[in-house]
């Protein structure tokens, strides 16, 4: 890993760091028998048969110099007409480095609904500096064990409103790929006065420090525990050398991340398409 580490953090190359650290991290559920992987020479996508559209997602056009209006039209057409034979919601990321301008509206053309707008951002991790202390009544854990991924899973699935079934098959999912196991994934877990309230994760890939899952009950915002929790993720990689953080950020907590030093590099947008109701 320690070869590969971002050296270049140019804003083209950051562009790409960014979207690329999600896109291997969805890519490492591929571990779990649930779920299978597939590429094609334009697209690469998770499908499983559970009905969620995150456990069957489209990870972008691949960034290629010449592709025409004509290719991401066939695309589209392809994918919509596998998720209408499969009857399951299907979820599409166009990203920062998405090579064609138009793709939006080709998923909207043809059913896709627009679902979510994320900030990419990214910051040098030699500029963090580390708080003097966590916020009052507030300990931060490594999830080690199952008892403590179950709980990681339960409150990040619970804060996200992910439906009890998605809920259950993100933990299967979790236990399944060995995530306590693998170094390239680290989960953090946040108590305040002893009960778990928040979430975090950290991903090594693309060559940079990738944050995830950062998460907090409602009744307990405001107290700067989602800004605690990122900070073990970003320290930990950079004690592994890494020197780049990335992260997509939703438009609630893009001032928590600009305040750690994080900045915008650009947006990306996540769509959806439901099968028929009657289906």
């Amino acid at each position: 890993m320690m070869n590969n580490i971002l050296q270049d953090p140019s804003p083209s190359a950051l562009k790409q760091v960014i979207e690329a650290n999600t896109i291997e991290s969805f890519k490492t559920w591929g571990k779990w028998a649930k779920l299978e992987l597939q590429q094609d020479p334009e697209i690469a996508w998770t499908a499983s048969d559970i009905p969620f559209f995150l456990f069957n997602v489209v990870l972008g056009l691949v960034p290629q110099s010449g592709i025409t209006a004509a290719e991401s039209l066939k695309t589209v057409v392809n994918v919509t007409s596998r998720a209408r034979t499969r009857k399951l919601p299907m979820g599409w990321w166009v990203g920062l480095t998405n090579p064609d301008p138009g793709l939006g509206q080709l998923l909207e053309d043809q059913g896709w609904m627009p679902a979510a707008t994320l900030t990419g951002m990214a910051m040098a991790l030699q500029t963090l500096a580390e708080p003097a202390s966590l916020p009052p009544g507030l300990t931060i854990s490594t999830v080690k064990d199952g008892e403590s991924l179950e709980t990681w899973c339960q409150l990040m699935t619970s804060v996200s409103e992910f439906p009890d079934f998605a809920a259950e098959a993100w933990l299967d999912m979790y236990r399944g790929m060995e995530i306590v196991d693998d170094p390239l994934w680290s989960l953090y877990l946040g108590s305040f006065q002893g009960k778990p309230v928040s979430t975090s994760a950290l991903f090594l890939g693309a060559g940079v420090a990738g944050i995830h899952g950062v998460t907090t009950l409602p009744d307990y915002r405001g107290k700067g525990i989602a800004t605690a929790m990122t900070y073990p993720p970003l320290l930990a990689a950079r004690e592994q050398g890494y020197r780049m953080g990335v992260l997509f950020s939703s438009e609630m907590a893009i001032d928590i991340y600009r305040k750690i030093g994080f900045q915008e590099y650009g947006e990306g947008d996540i769509y959806m398409w439901q099968p028929d109701e009657d289906a």
